[in-house]
Formats: structure tokens, sequence, C-alpha cells
């Protein structure tokens, strides 16, 4: 006859890791991207060409919640300027991309920064 002996352990923190965890993940599906998009916005006015102000004006940034965000103009001649036309002779300007591609390293660490916030928030064993 085998005796089986039962040992009870008692995790202590584990429903404290457990909901702060569970709200880690929420945040990080929600960081903020306002701020990157704003800097990118001010690199992209900066890069915009100008003739008489309006499309640099007009670049806005736009938090789009979960983690994206846009920066774009709404004037209907901004792609052509941006993509160019070749039938008609117009080059490419590709401001809003060279932008993005300038500020990468400034967006990286910010959302960095927010992520370690974020982290440092757990709580628990």
């Amino acid at each position: 006859m085998s005796q089986t002996s039962a040992a009870k352990v008692t995790v202590e923190g584990d429903e404290t890791l457990r909901r702060t965890m569970g709200n880690a993940q929420g945040d990080l599906e929600q960081l903020d991207q306002a701020e990157a998009a704003r800097l990118v916005q001010q690199r992209a006015q900066a890069r915009a060409p100008k003739v008489t102000g309006t499309l640099r004006a007009s670049v806005r940034a736009k938090d789009l919640g979960h983690g994206r965000a846009v920066v774009a103009s709404e004037l209907i001649y901004a792609p052509v300027i941006h993509n160019g036309w070749a039938a008609h002779h117009i080059s490419p300007q590709p401001f809003l991309t060279t932008a993005l591609e300038d500020s990468k390293t400034l967006v990286q660490a910010q959302d960095l920064r927010q992520v370690n916030t974020i982290l440092g928030r757990v709580r628990g064993a």
C-alpha cells in the first residue's frame, strides 16, 4: 500500500500580478501616439514646399487611438505634391515620408518610455 501526501502551495500576490498584467496589456494596446504624431507633424510642416504656405499649414496630426496616429493634409493637391505627377511634370516632394523617417528614433524612444512606465506598474508575485 502506497501513501501519497498532498502539499499545499500558496502564492502571495498572484491576483495582484494577474490584475496588473491585465491592466498593462490594455495600456500597451492603447499607447498614446499623439505626441509622436506631433513630432512628425512639426517635421513635415518644416519640409513641406512653401509657395503660399497653405500646404505647410494644412499638415495635421491626429491620434486614432489603439496605438495609431496619422499625419496628413486634407488639401486635394497634397498627394500630387507629395507623390508627384509625371504627366504634369510635377516631381515628387515626399515631405511626409521624409518627416516620418527623420522622426523614427525619437518616436521609438518615446514609445519605449511609455512601455517602461506601463511595465513599471506591474506588481505581484
